[in-house]
This record gives structure tokens, sequence and C-alpha cells, in this order.
């Protein structure tokens, strides 16, 4: 290259640096804001929103287009600081219709009872047409209630469906081909138009469990006797004042009414209020000096997948989160690690790279806690067992250790679309996951086989993990999903709770006392828009905005999903109404 050339690209890098060096300048000071003024005897107002996430996404273009508001571990922080500071004297709490786990209303609930025991109120106001189950969940957990005249409850019970595609499949032609270990373990969805017998009785027992609890967790908060509940419950749809002479709400009014109670009596009394967000904000302003001792907390949150992460798609890799553990483990700043856990499973093979992650750290004397969220199911679990205390909600859907393999034969659906397949092999099964054909005995027995192995490994891993028999493991095993209470009963997990009991059970693996302060780090930390802009990241993200086609995405993972088999640790969905 010629010194002139050379000359050119040099101007021109500079140029182009200097410009990206301004935009982010621009765009880190224009969203950093000044931090916000609390005065005395303020409210701290959250609305609750129908989905949640676990924690904020790293990425702060990400924060800004998440349609949600606040994540788990912001409220935690929120409902923590404000208990601690004097200018605040309540939350007001807006409730709107929740999509959230029962595990994660349960996590929110021990926020909302820790920030009480400081002796401020929080008042909720149910921001919904019909109450159901989950919002009375969360909102008797508050001090009072407020319900509009005109709206209703649905308190009906919970309701477990599941979809059977079996005669779509034999319609069309497909034949679907699974392999499962073992009876709770099912594909049933594709393989039957019922319930098999084994998994309708699992899924009486987590209703079963889940309904007694909301009653007698519901009934002691509301101060009432179960029975009552449970005749409310028969009704089917009920009114507003029906809740209100039963005594599930406080009082049927607005939102006015609700911040005239928080203003207090007296002529000087006004009603002063900030958000969630900007309390939080002002809060960190004025944080304090880091603690001595420091610890992680990390997401293992989505589907697995044996590589790399995807935060928008919420899939979580083995390659990414592996790494990430990884490196806690060569850093010496960092002396104990919280994994937060909310996944289905996914990949065997991306939830092996986890579990040896996690185990290693627990052998280099880094201890590892587990805080199990909606679900740690089977991939889920598996990447959990491998650290030293698993704490999970009550309602914490957990188990399901166990090995399912399918894929779809297609040949027919081929043959009457006018769709003709052949062959070039050298080998006899070259085609053993081919969808336009089906399993030969041989190759069936094989897979079988590879599919036995993995449970037995699985299981082993397991029973090693909780210091039980094989045997006695493999009983509580075979697929089969349960509520964290019950996994707690049969020893799957140690401890019942949220983040409080997570962070209590790591100081007492670091040999910390209870009330020694214990700095918990997000890894990897949310990122600045300065940090942002020169990683990449943005650039990325709107790469990602610009080339996503949601049809396209579809259409390229229903083939994917028909014509690519393999092991996967995955629990089964449940959908409540």
């Amino acid at each position: 290259m010629s010194k002139r050339k050379t000359w050119i690209l040099s101007v021109v890098l500079i140029i182009f640096f200097a410009g990206a060096g301004i935009v982010s300048l621009g765009l880190y000071y224009a969203f950093r804001g000044s931090v916000p003024t609390v005065e005395n005897d303020s409210v701290v107002e959250i609305a609750i929103s129908s989905q949640i996430q676990e924690f904020p996404p790293n990425n702060p273009l990400l924060q800004m287009l998440s349609p949600q508001g606040a994540s788990l571990w912001q409220l935690r922080n929120i409902f923590r600081r404000a208990a601690e500071d004097e200018r605040i004297k309540a939350v007001l709490l807006e409730i709107h219709p929740l999509a959230w786990s029962w595990a994660q209303i349960e996590e929110l609930r021990d926020q909302i009872k820790g920030f009480r025991e400081s002796g401020k109120p929080v008042h909720a106001l149910l921001a919904v047409d019909l109450v159901r189950e989950p919002e009375l969940y969360l909102a008797s957990a508050t001090d009072s209630v407020t319900l509009n005249p005109d709206a209703g409850f649905l308190v009906n019970g919970l309701l477990v469906e599941q979809t059977f595609f079996k005669g779509t499949m034999e319609k069309l032609g497909v034949r679907p081909e699974f392999i499962q270990f073992k009876e709770y373990k099912s594909a049933e969805s594709y393989s039957r138009d019922s319930l098999s017998p084994a998994v309708r009785e699992m899924l009486e027992t987590i209703v079963a469990d889940l309904e007694e609890r909301f009653v007698a967790t519901v009934s002691h908060d509301r101060n009432l006797e179960e029975g009552v509940l449970q005749e409310f419950m028969k009704l089917g749809v009920a009114s507003a004042d029906q809740g209100l002479e039963l005594g599930l709400v406080d009082q049927t009014g607005y939102r006015h009414q609700v911040e005239a109670l928080l203003a207090g009596a007296g002529e000087d009394s006004e009603y002063r209020s900030i958000s969630g967000a900007r309390f939080l904000k002002a809060a960190r302003h004025g944080s304090a000096d880091p603690a001595e001792h420091r610890a992680a907390v990390l997401a293992g949150v989505g589907a697995i997948v044996a590589g790399k992460s995807d935060p928008m798609m919420e899939v979580l890799g083995g390659v990414s989160l592996a790494r990430q553990l990884r490196k806690l483990r060569q850093d010496d700043r960092i002396k104990g690690v919280i994994l937060r856990v909310n996944s289905p499973g996914g990949s065997a093979v991306g939830s092996d790279m986890v579990w040896e992650e996690v185990r290693k750290l627990e052998q280099e004397g880094k201890p590892v806690v587990v805080s199990m969220s909606g679900v740690a199911g089977s991939g889920g679990y598996y990447i959990s067992m491998g650290a030293g205390h698993l704490v999970s909600q009550p309602s914490t859907i957990t188990g399901s250790i166990g090995v399912i393999f399918g894929k779809f034969d297609l040949s027919n659906l081929y043959q009457w679309m006018g769709i003709s397949v052949d062959q070039v092999k050298n080998y006899p099964h070259a085609d053993i996951f081919s969808s336009s054909r089906s399993l030969g005995s041989e190759q069936r027995k094989r897979v079988e086989d590879w599919i036995a192995d993995l449970y037995q490994k699985f299981v082993t891993k397991a029973a090693d993990s909780r210091r039980m028999e094989f045997e006695d493991l493999e009983e509580k095993a075979r697929g089969r999903i349960y509520t964290g209470a019950q996994a707690k009963a049969l020893g799957l997990v140690d401890s019942l709770g949220g983040f409080e009991v997570a962070i209590r059970e790591l100081k007492r693996a670091m040999s910390l006392d209870e009330d020694t302060p214990l700095d918990l780090h997000l890894y990897p930390h949310p990122k600045s828009w300065w940090e942002a802009a020169f990683s990449g990241d943005l650039v990325s993200v709107i790469r990602t905005f610009r080339t996503a086609s949601p049809l396209n995405q579809w259409t390229a993972n229903l083939i994917r999903h028909l014509e690519s088999p393999g092991p996967w640790l995955l629990a089964p969905e449940l959908r409540f109404r």
C-alpha cells in the first residue's frame, strides 16, 4: 500500500472513531440524566406488569426497548433500599394482570414481607378487570388491597391444559418417533390424544400442591378460614362487592383515594411519590462503599443449547455460561457465586458444560448456591445439581431428571405433497436421522442404548450431588417434575426461599456471619451506553433488529425442530389457566 493510501486510510479511521466517540458521549449524557431527588415522606410507586425478567438486560439498548418494568433483582433492591431509607414512608404497588410463574410471585412476596418488617406499609392497587389467583396471591402479601368497584373475581381454581397433536400428525402423514426415559418423560403431545395415567397423576399432585398452598397462604394473610375461601372459589366468577364482603380486599375505590390514604390526615398533608426506577437510581447514587467480601450473581435463564446464549430470544448457551463461570473461577476477587436458574432445560451437551464448571468452582473452594425461580427442570436441574446448596421457592417446578429423544418421519407428508427423496450413501446408517425415513429396528436399538447411557449418567451425577444411592435417586427421577416443596421433602433441593435465603446460605458457605455485608455483583455487569457503544453491542443489537424476520425465524425453527433429532433434557411446559 502506498504512503498516500495509508495516510488517507488513517485519516478515515481517525474520523470514524472520533465520530463514534462523539455519538457515544452524546448517548451517555442523554440517557444518564440527573440524580433524582427523594423528598421526605415519599411513597415509592411500583407498577407490576404482565411479564417479568430475572435481571435487567446487560445491554442498555435492550433495557430501553424492553417492554417490562423492573426485573426481580431490581425489585429486590428497591424494597431493600426503601426499607432502610428514612425518606420513604410506604410503597404503592399497582398490580396489573400477571403472567408470572408462581415461584416468581413468591419471590416478590418475600421482598414485600421483608420490607414490611421495617414498620412501613405496602398498599396494593389491583388494576385488573378480573382478579385471578396470581394477582390475589401477590396482593395478599401487602397491608391493604384496593379494587375498582366494577372489577370482578375469577378465583376458581387452577387448570392445567395440554394440547395433543396425534390426530394432526396422522392427517399430515407425519410419524413421530420418540424414545423416552422414563414414564414421566413423555412426548405424548405427539403420540397420544389424552394424558397417560402416569402423567395425569403427576400433574394432579402439582395442581393439588399449588392450590393447597394458595388457599392456606391467602387465608392466613387475609384472616379467613380456609373453608370459606374454598367455597368462594366454587362460585367461579364473583363481583368486587362479594370479594369485599368476604375480606379478600379492604376497599373498592380509585387511585386518588389510595393516594389520599397514603398522604395522611391534616390540612398540610401532601402525597409525595417517586417511581421505583427513579428511587433506585437515587439510592445507587448514595450507595456506601463496597463490602470487603465479593460474590457474583449470575443468570442461568432460558432454554439450553450447546452453543452461545441469545438474551433476546431467551436462549441459554452452554458455551457462553460455562465461559462466564470459568472467568469467575479465575477471578481472585470473587469468593462465591449465586446462580439464578429459570430454565426448562434443553441440550444435554449444553447442560453438561455448565454442570462441569459449577462443579469445578466448588472444587476450587468458591461455593456456588443455586436460587431456583419459576422452573429448574431437567437441564435446568442438571446445571444446578453441581452446586453446594440448592434453594427453591415452594412453587418452583423442578426435577424432571430424564432424557428424551425425538425425530419425525415426514415420508408420508412428502408423498402427499408430491415430494420425492432419493439417497446416496456408503454406510448403512448414514440415514439414521433422515426426516424421509423411519428408524430401522437396529437403528432404534442403537439410539435407545445411547439415550439409556445419557439417562444413567444424569441419574448418577444427580445421586452423587445429592449424596444418595443411585437406586434411591432413580426412584425420584424417571422424568418426573415436582414443586419445590415436594422436591425439598424428597431431598432434591436443600432449602425453600428466594434470593435472601440464597444469600444467607452463600454467606454460610463462605464462613461469614449472617450480618457480615456481602458485595453482590451482577455478572456480567450491565453496561453503560459508553461501554456498549465501544464494545460493539449497540451495533449488534441494531443489526439483529434489522435482519430479524419473525416469519422466517419461525419457519426456520420449525424445520429445524422437525429435521434435527437429539437428546433433550426438557421439562414439560405447564400452562395454568
